[in-house]
């Protein structure tokens, strides 16, 4: 049932407030960084590193300059996890039964050789998991073995490491600069994780769509399928989401765009002002992920063109959208030169419609600022 008729306006400033971005530079602890991961429900990890890792990133955008060590030290104490969802993430422990099924049946084991290395090598996972149970947690540097051509190419140790990941049978203890280190899953996730019974599909899925509208403020059900990467299509939501709405748990607006309707939680606030936020996104950011709705709510077409040749790309290589109370206004294509702890503006590029301005100027200024101090460098040039 649908209740009301909402703003696209009112759908795009909860849909930015929801990410909770902070309004200015400030330190924050290892806790913040969990609290942030738990409200996003999912950060994810990607290892290009031409400015910042992106969940650093994200995290920053939203947290403040953190400890670097705080996301490994989380992942070794196991209070958070990683694992598939949107892709490779963040999570917070408490959503680890919610994944036991997709772990029993082999989360991603779709990609290069992971799914082979069983049949070709029987052996190699007991003798894996003997050699973690006695030396503790080991990255895939610590095993022998040499990898052929192409990125997902890897030696038979590194596929059989990243088998026994998807299956369940080891967890992610931290990370080695970005290289995982792998341990026993009973030496990492907690007891009554571990113990707890595994969700049926139906209670997982509907536990999934509920926080992916939380984390997001405002979704369609593609946007659910897309906040997780749910195979089935919107179809396969359907019934969960149908179910929270009678239930109260979650509501479904009309959009005056004439747009799919949307959901929000049962107390989303849709009287909201514009944020007062100025800061640069990951390109990878969780609010950028549904890119029709993107387009749809911020009038923004989100490309990622770092995999493309440069001469096709349009704005850059690395390019993080630069978001200005609830509207994308720019795009800055940026590098970090770690050496002379600085960070440089190769280009950035005005959305259409956005009119050159010195307060522009100056909240690009704060937000560039804000994200060298938050990753380590001292200087921006423009």
């Amino acid at each position: 049932m649908v209740e009301t008729t909402v703003s696209a306006a009112a759908v795009r400033r909860l849909a930015v407030a929801a990410q909770g971005y902070a309004a200015r530079y400030r330190r924050a602890a290892e806790s913040d960084v969990e609290t942030a991961i738990r409200r996003l429900s999912c950060v994810q990890l990607d290892s290009i590193s031409t400015v910042e890792r992106s969940h650093r990133i994200a995290l920053t955008s939203r947290v403040g300059n953190y400890p670097r060590e705080s996301v490994s030290d989380l992942l070794a104490r196991g209070r958070i996890f990683e694992f598939w969802a949107h892709e490779a993430c963040l999570l917070p422990i408490e959503s680890w039964p919610f994944f036991r099924r997709a772990m029993q049946n082999g989360g991603r084991d779709w990609y290069s050789n992971v799914n082979d290395v069983k049949n070709a090598y029987p052996e190699l996972a007991a003798e894996i998991l003997t050699r973690i149970r006695e030396d503790g947690p080991l990255a895939s540097r610590q095993f022998e073995g040499a990898a052929g051509g192409g990125m997902w190419n890897w030696k038979p140790a590194k596929a059989m490491l990243e088998r026994l990941w998807n299956h369940g049978e080891l967890a992610i203890a931290g990370r080695q600069g970005f290289q995982r280190v792998y341990d026993l899953t009973e030496r990492v996730i907690p007891r009554a994780q571990l113990e707890a019974p595994v969700p049926s599909a139906e209670e997982a899925l509907r536990t999934l769509a509920e926080q992916a509208v939380q984390a997001r403020g405002a979704l369609t059900e593609p946007g659910i399928v897309e906040h997780w990467r749910l195979r089935g299509g919107a179809a396969r939501v359907k019934l969960a989401v149908a179910e929270l709405v009678a239930e109260g748990r979650l509501r479904r607006l009309r959009v005056d765009d004439g747009g799919s309707d949307v959901l929000v939680s049962a107390d989303a606030e849709l009287d909201r002002p514009a944020p007062r936020t100025a800061v640069l996104l990951s390109p990878f950011d969780n609010l950028l992920w549904d890119r029709p709705f993107a387009r749809r709510i911020l009038g923004f077409d989100h490309l990622i063109e770092v995999y493309k040749p440069a001469p096709q790309r349009l704005y850059g290589y690395y390019v993080l959208p630069f978001l200005r109370g609830d509207r994308i206004v720019g795009r800055a294509d940026l590098k970090s030169e770690r050496k002379e702890r600085r960070l440089v503006v190769r280009a950035f590029h005005r959305e259409d419609g956005v009119r050159k301005s010195g307060a522009l100027d100056d909240a690009l200024d704060g937000a560039l600022d804000r994200l060298a101090r938050s990753i380590g460098l001292e200087e921006v040039r423009r």
